[in-house]
């Protein structure tokens, strides 16, 4: 079955937009180690930045839903950060890293809940796994070239000319939402005030167990400074990033088709399993070829978890009120991610990287054996 246009439309405006942030990411913690930052001060960033946007994605989920239009939302949370890349090119202070890293979080808050919800709307139910495999793929080739593209421009134009260069891959997603992502608008109509108990047992105890395993959750700049940490250099860190990116983007749409085959319930807890793996590796390696390896293996889990978790969501939501659902669920994981990644990031400081990482690897262990106590409802997979 072929999936519609539209699925395609968007994972072309998800694949520059990731250019565009990717170009600048691998980049930041060593810019903000530059800056005078130390490691509490880069989980304190990337707490925020990730905070800021899932806080942001129940506003924009819900204001979505009760306008009945998922397009303006898109147009508004990509367009806003391309015109956000100046703060950043012209940081003096890590502070100013914080503000840029938080208006642009802002945007991508607005933008993903309406997405992901066009994507159910436009996808057929059977397909929902290639759908959101197809979306993470696109978005991920995006991620890839990235990073490559600043590993080739580094020597050319600096650090602060990469930033500058990023905003062109933004305009161009804006582009392509302007020109070929479209929607039939449903009537504005009011909604009930978002309460738990008017969603499925399995939605709820989904919450649950995301919330558990976001507190395992770190900011992929700990990875990287973890590579640096083991040996690699600046360039030799963006490009493990990009090979990073390269084999999630690969595995993301065949492992989506096994989501839709073998039931997205093995995807996602799969996911949990191969996260506690890749992060009990972080703590015990000592080589940087054992560091790129468990970059590989990290890969395995982001193909299967992000896409997987996203279209087993959408199973478990009522169709009125799809962006509101999703919404909620990544402020949920949002809010925890502050907490997250300022724990990771003491315990780091404190007591060592080791430390640090097994933590991580215990809480993705205790989500996946709550996971499998997941209550039972008819038709799901």
């Amino acid at each position: 079955m072929r999936l519609p246009k539209g699925i395609y439309a968007l994972g072309l405006v998800s694949f520059f937009m990731d250019v565009a942030s990717e170009m600048v990411y691998p980049l930041l913690p060593l810019f903000l180690v530059g800056l005078g930052a130390g490691a509490a001060a880069v989980g304190l960033v990337e707490g925020v930045a990730e905070a800021t946007a899932s806080l942001f994605k129940v506003v924009g989920g819900r204001a979505s839903d009760r306008i009945g239009a998922r397009r303006p939302f898109l147009l508004l949370g990509y367009g806003l950060p391309g015109l956000f890349r100046p703060l950043l090119a012209l940081a003096t202070q890590p502070w100013h890293v914080l503000l840029y890293r938080f208006l642009d979080r802002m945007g991508k808050g607005l933008r993903t809940a309406p997405r992901d919800a066009l994507v159910a709307e436009l996808a057929p139910k059977e397909a929902l796994g290639r759908a959101y495999g197809l979306h993470r793929a696109m978005d991920t080739l995006g991620a890839t070239l990235g990073p490559l593209l600043a590993t080739l421009l580094l020597p050319l134009v600096g650090v602060r000319g990469v930033f500058w260069l990023s905003a062109l891959p933004a305009l161009l997603a804006v582009s392509v939402i302007l020109l070929w992502v479209k929607e039939k608008p449903s009537p504005p109509r009011p909604l009930a005030p978002l309460r738990l108990q008017r969603f499925s047992p399995g939605y709820r105890h989904f919450l649950l167990v995301s919330g558990i395993f976001t507190l395992a959750l770190s900011s992929n700049a700990f990875l990287l400074l973890r590579l640096h940490e083991l040996g690699l250099s600046e360039e030799g860190v963006t490009l493990v990033y990009t090979l990073y990116n390269l084999a999630y983007a690969l595995l993301s749409y065949p492992l989506g088709g096994v989501g839709d085959r073998l039931g997205l319930t093995t995807l996602v807890g799969g996911g949990f399993l191969v996260y506690a793996l890749v992060y009990l590796g972080f703590a015990w390696a000592q080589a940087p070829g054992q560091g790129v390896g468990l970059m590989l293996l990290y890969a395995l889990y982001s193909a299967a978890f992000e896409g997987g978790s996203r279209a087993y969501l959408a199973t478990l939501i009522p169709e009125g009120e799809k962006a509101s659902a999703i919404g909620f669920y990544h402020t949920l994981v949002g809010v925890l991610l502050l907490p997250a990644s300022l724990l990771f990031g003491g315990l780091w400081q404190a007591l060592g990287s080791r430390t640090a990482f097994t933590a991580g690897a215990g809480l993705s262990l205790l989500a996946f054996l709550l996971f499998l106590q997941r209550p039972k409802e008819p038709g799901r997979g």
